[in-house]
């Protein structure tokens, strides 16, 4: 008896320390029956239609440096009335500052992003990684984001810095699109070599877990925007309707449902809403 009194506490333990360790996911948007974009840090989203939809994670990179955003030394995350603004700061950064402005769409299931740079480096890029559409209905995949198995079947197509891709059953394929700034680079990449934004980026298109990579360069005090989004009637964007769609969802009253993100350096203090 002494020793399942043991092994029962032991385990408690050990599940309090994965939970403690799991990073926190918030909504950024919720359209119920569990239709919505998640968030982890603020920083890295999840996209559920209620199925799998795929995954966005944004880093920068300058030179031969590179980081996820939600590595960077220092993130702020600060509500807004709709959405929220991250704040950045690295030493690939410099003196500068990164900030990223993340709004839920009104017209779709999907986020628009505006990231903009102040006293940051030349040669500043955003590199970001997109996939993980499983299909899959399972719980766990709102917590374990962006596995190489989830990659397997995706099937992109690339229109200089738009994209579509395909996941699901052949007979019942569903997709997501993504509109990007006008430079973007878009390339296939390997969804096992996530170490770094770089190294994403560098991986090869050769593999049984494919995933898109893309990268722009992010000029000191120009806007670029970022949309991910499924389509419908009245959700088909290109990029230069960005800043106007960007500004629409700003003036929004309110959004589906806001809950928190958090801070997770000592850049500045974590937020409740």
């Amino acid at each position: 008896m002494r020793r399942l009194l043991i092994f029962v506490l032991l385990l408690g333990i050990s599940t309090l320390w994965v939970e403690a360790e799991r990073p926190a996911v918030r909504l950024l948007q919720d359209r119920g029956e569990g239709v919505g974009v998640l968030t982890r840090h603020g920083t890295d989203f999840a996209f559920f239609m209620p199925e799998t939809a795929g995954y966005w994670i944004p880093g920068i990179s300058v030179g031969e440096q590179s980081v996820w955003l939600h590595e960077a030394k220092n993130v702020r995350v600060r509500k807004q009335n709709v959405g929220w603004l991250v704040e950045v700061e690295d030493p690939i950064l410099g003196k500068g500052v990164l900030t990223m402005e993340v709004l839920p769409l009104s017209a779709s299931n999907g986020l628009i992003a505006r990231v903009i740079g102040k006293k940051t480096p030349e040669g500043l890029h955003v590199v970001w990684a997109f996939g993980g559409c499983s299909a899959s209905n399972e719980a766990s995949e709102r917590y374990n984001w962006f596995q190489p198995e989830q990659c397997k079947d995706n099937v992109f197509s690339r229109e200089i810095n738009a994209f579509t891709v395909y996941y699901g059953e052949s007979m019942r394929l569903r997709v997501m699109m993504g509109v990007m700034p006008l430079d973007t680079d878009l390339q296939l990449s390997d969804a096992r070599s996530m170490q770094s934004p770089l190294a994403f980026r560098h991986s090869g298109k050769k593999t049984p877990a494919p995933a898109l990579s893309g990268v722009n360069l992010l000029t000191a005090d120009t806007p670029a925007y970022y949309c991910i989004y499924r389509q419908n009637r009245s959700a088909d964007y290109n990029y230069y309707k960005l800043p106007e769609v960007f500004e629409q969802e700003k003036k929004s009253i309110k959004t589906d449902k806001n809950e928190e993100a958090d801070s997770h350096t000592s850049f500045g203090p974590d937020f409740h809403f």
